[in-house]
């Protein structure tokens, strides 16, 4: 049995498993994402890696959260130092939407993707996290005087919409371009 870890050895230690995850979960998706891996990338036993997670799943999740929590920071950073109005995040949010569901797995995973966790409202607490965020970015445009005539459920419920569209572009086909741009100029003047 090897020497228990120092604190500031546990959180650099739980940090490399989360950042090594990510980057897996990113190329790989969740499903064909394994522990072991996981552990031998980090350099760790399969032991050491139930110290910090109950399982894949509990990993998975804390990166989602975190991810998500980081995202909307930089969102709320941008809008507020950068003076973007609501029309430019709105459009430019479904142009990220499309690329990240194109590109990166962590957003559509068949588990539970990122986008899904930052845009879903199928549980109290992710609708109220989305209910929140969205109330925080019209207090900013507020204060540089842009009001947004839709409420904090409209805008969430057109921000799914528009991430479901991206999500399913294969599903829909050839016809997904002339939808999209329908959709999104739709949410741009409603808002």
């Amino acid at each position: 049995m090897g020497r228990p870890y120092t604190e500031e050895e546990r959180e650099e230690l739980k940090r490399k498993i989360k950042n090594i995850a990510s980057l897996m979960f990113m190329e790989e998706g969740f499903k064909n994402c394994k522990i072991q891996e996981i552990t031998k990338k980090a350099g760790i036993s399969m032991g050491g890696f139930y110290t910090f997670y109950k399982d894949k799943e509990a990993l998975y999740e804390e990166i989602l959260r975190d991810e998500t929590n980081r995202i909307r920071q930089k969102i709320l950073t941008i809008i507020d130092e950068e003076n973007q109005t609501p029309q430019g995040f709105f459009s430019d949010l479904a142009n990220v939407f499309l690329e990240k569901t194109s590109t990166n797995k962590f957003y559509t995973s068949e588990y539970s993707g990122l986008l899904e966790s930052m845009v879903w409202n199928n549980d109290t607490y992710a609708s109220q996290d989305n209910l929140d965020f969205i109330k925080k970015l019209k207090h900013i445009w507020a204060g540089k005087g842009y009001f947004l005539k839709a409420s904090e459920e409209e805008i969430a419920s057109a921000v799914a919409a528009l991430a479901v569209l991206c999500m399913q572009k294969e599903m829909i086909g050839n016809g997904f371009s002339f939808w999209y741009e329908k959709i999104q100029k739709l949410i741009l003047e409603l808002i």
